[in-house]
């Protein structure tokens, strides 16, 4: 099997939480090559019609896919200075634990995106094009 080198990460981008979460990785230092989709892109179901609606997903570059809290774990993996906390969470009893954890959040992230303040993307392009003036077109007299 070849090595993995690159990930798809599909996550909510109507979820304030998640658009933060995406925002972070990308600031990370990256072991691999790291793309983002959005849950409900054209994009996404055109290339992965299989997967279940709503739930984080990562797509490895060789085929794999892991969801919930096993692809939150892989995300972690990803990342430089986050591959050991991915490789102690993924072994038990603190596998138990973290997907106990991602439940939690992924049950209340609409709550906690409110408490932290947070926008999703949607939200942000929304506020952006209410700026956004189209030009006016004006009928020559």
């Amino acid at each position: 099997m070849r090595p993995i080198s690159a990930l798809t990460i599909v996550y909510d981008a109507t979820c304030g939480l998640c658009s933060g979460v995406r925002e972070w990785i990308c600031h990370q230092p990256a072991l691999m090559t790291t793309e983002f989709l959005a849950l409900d892109s054209p994009e996404r179901l055109r290339r992965f019609p299989q997967l279940p609606p709503g739930e984080l997903a990562v797509i490895a570059n060789t085929g794999e896919v892991w969801l919930g809290n096993h692809a939150w774990i892989v995300c972690l993996w990803a990342l430089r200075d986050y591959r050991d906390w991915a490789l102690r969470l993924s072994r038990p009893p603190l596998s138990l634990m973290a997907r106990e954890a991602f439940a939690v959040v992924s049950r209340n992230k609409a709550g906690i995106s409110g408490l932290l303040g947070r926008k999703s993307d949607r939200e942000l392009e929304q506020e952006l094009r209410k700026v956004i003036v189209p030009k006016c077109e004006t009928a020559a007299t």
